[in-house]
């Protein structure tokens, strides 16, 4: 797996795609490998989401956007968390992508061919364990509760509870297994059951998660049975809320160190030889002893310790949840999406800390007030806001995507830690916003709640712009209609209220439109209209106000201040027009000829009032062209062949 990228950027950086980050053993393994690598020399970049991404749907799709961000180019070597992305097309495609540029990827606890998979050896530990319970603790009628029929883990943890019954002459009953679908509802259901047997009640009860085991208690307890001393107790995966629970689980837990160390073992294996074949690593899961099998007393202290620091973190989640719907009322509150984002600072604080740095694509632009350049491409994001050491920027910097150049290289240099998460609503992509987190875990459920948040508040602000925008434009141009040209127009003139204001009018015609209709139909007249729209939007340029009255009708106005009107802009305004439908119309080779009449003026004004009457003026001047452009049209017929163009002043 050669490297064939020579970019120096891309010593050290290491990419984690992961999913699911608000469960607690994700977030712990992920901070586990950037800790491993921030000792081995190198940085981290993590790609995260919260979804559980094991089919597609609207919202896993929108939150899968983030991948499409990695800048496999410039990696080390891409981690995929094979255990929270279940959807094997999303992690194929990664795959596919990574090795096409010559970066490594690991897979983690999912195995793909072309990677180094790290393997995690569930069945040895849950063998170990049911051993435990039948020979250690000498248990002779377990029952075994599974999780999902026909779910692989389940299954594979079914049938190494039968081999181990079998090793010790043990009878297979059928009716001492169940499944509880991993949860704990299915579960309590299936124990419940259980309890009303009599005459074959179990004196262990081997479970295939921990989510199950802790459902198995309580339904015991609530029924007067005593665990370990009636019935012994046991999960497997090692959940963090085992250690909240009287009495404490025993169960089997990987070594989330192992994993990280290997990692690196492999990261290193393929910097010092490229050429090193994809493989396969076990991480070995270990039995955590506890007290539901009698293996530990019961400590009452640690437990109680346990439960106020819960307490602790249930209180400063309704705290943060009274603080989103806050920030939710105060930024929904804005005028525009610029109104918005001027109020994230004050909003943002106490959700982020840290620096941050927040994207958009033109797609989220688009129908905002948010300038973007006429040069926006596809693969283009833009800079919208930034926080950086307490402070707060509208930068408005348009950057390409798919580059780790993106990153500043200041903030890549005080920090080894990145993380990248997603801007949607469903499955529309607003864009995402990278977080520098050296050194530190967050608090995932508060920013996967505040993440959702930004997403719907972006998303509300951006649908009612999208309205009002169709309150003011023209629906296929895209130009300002009559009533969104009058208001722009006064706002203008507002900023510029108590200074002599020159402004220049254009009057223009699309030719022919009627004719263009009639012949060729009215689609080959929409596009007709639009080509002399985008004709306006450049001739008039970027100071240009540009707008569509109905029909063939356009109007397009610029503003100065006194001496700064430049010098000929009214004859290249004329030029820049009709070189530009010339050069349309030799480009589209359409059968019709595609023509605009125009009238100008450059006056002084000093009202919004005076509009109408300069727009009479501008009127009387085009129908004079119109006049003109007949003879015009049938001269252009002639010298196109002899490969001629018009100048600025309709002359061959």
């Amino acid at each position: 797996m050669k490297n064939e990228n020579n970019n120096p950027r891309k010593s050290n950086i290491i990419g984690i795609c992961v999913s699911q980050l608000q469960n607690h053993e994700v977030s712990g393994l992920t901070h586990t490998i950037y800790q491993c690598a921030r000792a081995n020399g190198y940085q981290v970049m993590v790609f995260g989401c919260f979804a559980k991404m094991d089919f597609p749907t609207p919202h896993s799709n929108g939150e899968a956007s983030i991948f499409e961000n990695i800048p496999m180019k410039d990696l080390k070597a891409l981690i995929l968390m094979g255990q929270t992305i279940l959807h094997r097309e999303l992690l194929l495609r990664l795959r596919d992508e990574a090795v096409a540029v010559g970066t490594p990827v690991i897979t983690v606890d999912y195995e793909l061919e072309k990677c180094f998979n790290i393997r995690l050896d569930y069945l040895s530990c849950f063998k170990r364990l049911v051993r435990h319970v039948i020979e250690g603790h000498h248990r002779h009628n377990p029952y075994f509760m599974a999780g999902f029929k026909g779910n692989a883990f389940s299954e594979e943890r079914l049938d190494a509870f039968v081999e181990v019954l079998e090793e010790n002459g043990m009878p297979v009953v059928q009716e001492h297994i169940a499944y509880g679908d991993f949860w704990g509802k299915p579960a309590r259901r299936v124990c419940e059951q259980w309890m009303e047997r009599t005459d074959d009640f179990p004196d262990a009860i081997i479970c295939a998660n921990d989510t199950m085991a802790l459902a198995v208690i309580d339904v015991l307890e609530e029924n007067g049975y005593h665990v370990p001393e009636d019935v012994i107790v046991t999960g497997f995966d090692g959940i963090e809320l085992i250690k909240y629970c009287i009495p404490r689980l025993t169960t089997g837990r990987v070594d989330q160190e192992e994993i990280a160390e290997q990692i690196m073992h492999i990261v290193k294996r393929v910097e010092t030889d490229p050429e090193t074949a994809p493989q396969s690593v076990l991480v070995p899961f270990h039995i955590l002893r506890g007290e539901s099998c009698g293996c530990a007393p019961i400590h009452f202290q640690p437990s109680n310790q346990y439960v106020l620091e819960l307490n602790d973190r249930i209180d400063r989640k309704q705290i943060h949840i009274d603080r989103i719907f806050e920030m939710m009322t105060e930024m929904t509150e804005g005028h525009s999406m610029l109104d918005v984002l001027k109020r994230f600072p004050e909003c943002a604080p106490d959700m982020i800390d840290g620096d941050c740095q927040v994207f958009v694509n033109e797609y989220f632009c688009r129908h905002t007030d948010i300038p973007i350049s006429k040069g926006f491409r596809k693969d283009d994001i833009l800079l919208l806001l930034e926080q950086r050491d307490g402070k707060t920027s509208l930068p408005l910097l348009k950057v390409k995507s798919h580059s780790i150049d993106m990153i500043p290289q200041e903030i890549l240099e005080k920090t080894d830690r990145l993380l990248y998460l997603p801007l949607h609503w469903q499955n529309e992509v607003y864009g995402y916003i990278s977080l520098e987190c050296s050194d530190k875990e967050f608090d995932y459920e508060r920013l996967k709640d505040f993440m959702m948040a930004m997403s719907q508040i972006l998303g509300i602000v951006r649908n009612q712009s999208q309205l009002y925008d169709m309150y003011i434009r023209d629906s296929l141009t895209g130009l300002y209609n009559r009533r969104g040209f009058y208001g722009e127009l006064a706002s203008r003139m507002k900023s510029l209220k108590g200074k002599k204001c020159y402004i220049f009018l254009a009057s223009v015609d699309l030719d022919h439109l009627k004719s263009i209709n009639d012949t060729h139909g009215h689609g080959e007249g929409d596009v007709a209209i639009r080509a002399v729209a985008d004709a306006l939007v450049e001739a008039a340029g970027d100071n240009g106000i540009c707008a569509r009255f109905g029909g063939d009708e356009y109007v397009a106005v610029c503003l100065w201040n006194e001496g700064k009107v430049p010098e000929d802009f009214v004859a290249g305004f004329q030029k820049r027009l009709l070189l530009w439908i010339d050069d349309w119309n030799q480009a589209e080779n359409k059968p019709y000829e595609l023509g605009a009449s125009t009238g100008v003026i450059l006056e002084p004004i000093h009202d919004v009032d005076d509009i109408d009457e300069l727009m009479k003026k501008a009127d009387d001047n085009m129908y004079d062209c119109k006049v003109r452009h007949h003879s015009i049209r049938a001269r252009r017929r002639v010298y196109r062949v002899q490969g001629l163009r018009l100048d600025g002043q309709g002359r061959f």
